[in-house]
């Protein structure tokens, strides 16, 4: 982490100067279907934010306080624009990461990327069966081209302040290989980030009772290894262990601050508190005359009372992050 960002996330800790993070959907379009996806597909192309709309989109989420960015979808490579940017935000001052399926990842994609300025990137990887994964993503051939992404991520990405990360949903399809994903990460280079599930009632992502000692056994694992480890589990213990609980009960059992510390930016501008919401036209509404962060505190006060909640990382580590001691730490030994 450069040291102008460690100061500002200081600066954040220490002034509670809370709001810190976006994750923007850049496109929903994607070239696979995975079987668990939500992300919704009703925003066409021609809907989508232009390279210089993003640009003013983000200008002003500058003044708002944001300093990190995640780009995901859909499917980032999907936008010719990407490279252009990801150049534009590292240059005015944000810390920026790339989460992509990696099956559109090209030599040359990456090297335009790197040039950007492009350090942190999350692969998504449920499973090292190939048979598998192909049943999850609805699309042969993943894995192969997966792995090829992995490799040219860690050939072309310059290592100086770099992230390398695997990205894997945990469902009952993967919760016994845990452990081996975990090694798998680890002699690639990789850390590897477990995400669990939302099932939304499709029966063979549902965790039933007796997979529950397959859920203790495999995080009884992660937990020591992000003890006994330098290398390998990116979530924090804290995450790791209501992630065991979440499997086991469906129930999300942590204070959610969407609104508050992270916002939702959708493909066409709409800045919300979380995903799950619809949220506001942000180039049309900053020439209005209210706030756009009093409107997104209004919103939240109505939405989150009845959200069923969730355990996703974006979200919950940059929780425990500002509000959690160890967690602040863990991560700290992993960007430092």
């Amino acid at each position: 982490m450069n040291p102008a960002l460690l100061f500002k996330l200081v600066n954040k800790l220490v002034f509670k100067k809370s709001l810190l993070y976006v994750h923007f959907g850049i496109t929903h379009r994607c070239n696979l279907k995975c079987r668990m996806c939500k992300v919704a597909r009703d925003i066409p192309q021609s809907e989508e934010l232009t390279t210089r709309q993003i640009e003013e989109v983000f200008d002003i989420l500058k003044r708002l306080g944001v300093i990190y960015v995640s780009i995901g979808g859909g499917e980032p490579f999907l936008r010719n624009d990407l490279p252009s940017v990801v150049k534009f935000l590292i240059r005015k001052g944000f810390m920026v990461r790339l989460l992509t399926n990696g099956t559109l990842a090209e030599e040359n994609l990456i090297q335009d990327l790197a040039s950007a300025g492009l350090r942190e990137v999350s692969v998504s990887l449920d499973t090292l069966d190939p048979g598998k994964f192909s049943h999850i993503c609805n699309c042969e051939g993943v894995s192969e081209k997966i792995m090829k992404s992995l490799d040219l991520f860690s050939k072309t990405l310059p290592e100086k302040n770099r992230l390398l990360l695997i990205n894997a949903v945990v469902s009952p399809l993967n919760i016994k290989e845990l452990p081996e994903l975990t090694g798998f990460a680890q002699k690639k280079g990789y850390y590897i980030s477990f995400i669990p599930v939302e099932a939304g009632g499709i029966q063979e992502f549902v965790f039933k009772q007796d997979d529950h000692k397959y859920i203790d056994e495999s995080y009884d694992y992660l937990i020591k290894a992000k003890k006994t480890c330098a290398k390998g589990v990116f979530n924090s213990s804290m995450f790791l262990e209501k992630s065991r609980q979440y499997l086991k009960s469906g129930r999300s059992n942590w204070q959610c601050d969407a609104g508050r510390m992270y916002l939702s930016l959708d493909p066409k501008g709409e800045l919300s508190i979380c995903h799950r919401f619809r949220g506001i036209p942000l180039l049309s509404h900053n020439a209005g005359n209210t706030p756009v962060l009093k409107a997104l505190k209004d919103m939240r006060e109505g939405l989150v009372k009845g959200c069923p909640g969730c355990m996703r990382p974006c979200w919950a580590e940059i929780s425990f992050l500002l509000k959690d001691m160890t967690s602040l730490c863990e991560m700290c030994k992993i960007k430092f």
